[in-house]
């Protein structure tokens, strides 16, 4: 017979260690319990980390992220993640759990040896208890801190390797578990997506300020009248929207150099001018070729591989890294060259980098190719219009003074006849009328064939257009420096109030003559218009007076005064003048020169 809670070898409930079965069953359930909620527990960070790490569009942030993501989730001390470049190695490396005292004493980052090259050859998972005693370790660079297990997980992207996690020293001494591995693998995967949607907001935002740069300097080469300009713009967004430290645009200086024609950013004064090799520098290279550069890193060579190009190469060169050279072509032979660099340890560019300024400089070389087209346009079309005035003054001028000589030949063979002083008037009417067509030709001629825009010129086409309203030819005086220190908006202000007093002319002065004056003095300071006819002069009713108060109102604009008299014996007077900027070059020069 059994005593009541005897163990009995037989006994189904007891554990074969004297313990209840049914009490192992119960701790069984118990530990299940716990771990699967601590599972949970690691699965609510996981999908935390996964939204935090989505919810970032920047690249260089969300990679961060993805690193103390990594760190929370599998208790690491440090972390880092490498992106891959092209030929393998890491290109960039962002890093946790280091000081900035900590990272700038170490130094120089990872390329990708040691164990850390074992993930970049074989793109799976790796756990080292102990990096000490792994036959691929390649040790640790003076002033890093001591680390013994590690964890690395590749991130791909669409199927290819973009960089390695990388993390090390579990809290607490332990080594990384495979639940560990098998969460980071999970936020390796969430991160490869991430950081596809990234890149591509990345692309399309770069896309959208190299299309608003491409656009902004398109039109002003392909309406600037000056080349230098609109090369330093090209230059100037070239840098920015690359987001580089230095741009600058070689064009050819005959047939073995290229010349430095517009900088942006560093080395502005020392590269301004400088002339490069065409045979035996990358610029010259990407200049025959026709075919874009990409460097990692700008040394001497970047900019010249031969003594001859640059005798002293300006200081402050060792400061550029990553750099590309771009032909400014349109099919053919390039016209120019494009090189922007980012400061030393700067992001590489990469292929979209490189497409997207190699269209900004095609269509910029396109805006260049179609301005000096128009402007050979203007030229021939110019040079047709000068061979007119030249038929015109052989057939008609010449000719009618021809004529009139003839005439008065005649007329002094018979000084007595009676029509005499008719015929008189009518020779000195053809004279009059000879000069103003002479007039008219010399306008025209004014113009330079492919130069900038003139102010002269533009005040004699409208005195040309007049003449025909007034009848007569009025005096002009155009004394200073017109076409070089009047800026273009006041000088719109100037042909509307000369348009304006010489119309007032035309209606209301019966004048037949009318002296006209337009001038800068000699310091540059101001500018004055005077028009004075010899008319009935200002209406003693006059109600209606927009016109002249328009212009009174184009010199309150510019801090001038308008006066409008009608002398004692007659006619009507317009004093208009403004003062002008002291700041510019020409004006500097004046005073210089005075």
């Amino acid at each position: 017979m059994l005593e009541t809670g005897a163990d009995t070898p037989g006994d189904p409930d007891r554990a074969p260690g004297g313990e209840p079965h049914r009490y192992q069953l119960f701790r069984g359930l118990v530990d299940r319990a716990a771990a699967a909620e601590v599972s949970q527990e690691r699965m609510r960070h996981l999908l935390d980390a996964v939204l935090s790490v989505a919810s970032d569009l920047s690249l260089p942030d969300m990679l961060r992220r993805i690193v103390t993501a990594g760190c929370e989730l599998a208790g690491a001390r440090y972390g880092a993640l490498g992106v891959l470049g092209q030929d393998g190695h890491l290109v960039e490396f962002t890093h946790t759990g280091f000081t900035a005292q900590t990272a700038a004493a170490i130094g120089v980052l990872p390329v990708g040896k040691g164990v850390l090259g074992l993930v970049i050859e074989r793109p799976e998972p790796l756990r080292v208890p102990d990096l000490s005693g792994h036959p691929d370790a390649a040790g640790f660079p003076a002033n890093h801190p001591p680390m013994t297990s590690f964890l690395g997980v590749p991130i791909r992207v669409r199927g290819e390797v973009f960089g390695n996690l990388y993390l090390t020293e579990k809290i607490g001494g332990r080594t990384f578990t495979q639940e560990d591995e098998d969460v980071v693998v999970a936020l390796a995967a969430a991160a490869g997506m991430a950081v596809e949607n990234a890149r591509h907001f990345d692309r399309s935002h770069r896309r959208e300020r190299w299309l608003r740069a491409t656009t902004e300097v398109t039109s002003v080469l392909r309406t600037s009248v000056c080349a230098g300009t609109g090369l330093e713009l090209l230059a100037q967004r070239a840098r920015e929207t690359a987001n580089a430290v230095l741009a600058f645009v070689a064009v050819p200086a005959g047939p073995e150099f290229l010349e430095v024609r517009a900088v942006d950013g560093l080395l502005t004064e020392e590269l301004t001018g400088a002339r490069m090799s065409a045979t035996d520098s990358f610029t010259g290279d990407v200049f025959s070729t026709g075919r874009a550069r990409v460097l990692t890193e700008v040394a001497e060579a970047t900019l010249s591989r031969s003594a001859a190009t640059f005798r002293q190469l300006p200081p402050g060169i060792d400061v550029l890294g990553p750099a590309m050279f771009v032909p400014l072509s349109t099919g053919g032979r390039p016209a120019a060259v494009l090189m922007v660099a980012r400061e030393h340890g700067a992001a590489r560019f990469d292929d979209d980098d490189l497409r997207m300024i190699t269209d900004f400089g095609t269509h910029a070389a396109l805006a260049v190719e179609f301005a000096e087209a128009q402007q050979d346009r203007q030229r021939l079309a110019l040079y047709e219009e000068r061979d007119r005035i030249a038929r015109d003054l052989h057939d008609l001028v010449i000719q009618r003074l021809f004529a009139i000589g003839l005439g008065l030949q005649g007329l002094k063979r018979a000084p007595g006849q009676p029509e005499a002083g008719e015929r008189l008037t009518g020779y000195v009417a053809e004279i009059d009328q000879t000069i103003r067509e002479i007039r008219r030709s010399i306008f025209s001629l004014q113009e330079p064939a492919n130069g900038p825009y003139s102010l002269r010129g533009e005040i004699l086409r409208a005195i040309s257009e007049a003449t025909v309203a007034l009848g007569f030819e009025p005096t002009v005086r155009l004394e200073g420096p017109l076409d070089s220190v009047v800026p273009a908006d006041v000088a719109l202000d100037l042909m509307a109030t000369l348009r304006e007093a010489l119309s007032n002319v035309v209606r209301h002065a019966r004048a037949s003559g009318v002296a006209l004056t337009v001038s800068v003095d000699r310091l540059a300071s101001g500018l004055r218009l005077r028009v004075a006819d010899d008319g009935r002069g200002l209406p003693a009713g006059i109600t209606h007076r927009s016109g002249l108060a328009n212009m009174a109102q184009r010199a309150r604009r510019w801090d001038g005064t308008c006066e409008i008299v009608s002398p004692a014996g007659g006619g009507t007077r317009v004093d208009w003048g403004v003062p002008l900027r002291r700041d510019t070059p020409a004006a500097r020069g004046q005073e210089a020169g005075g």
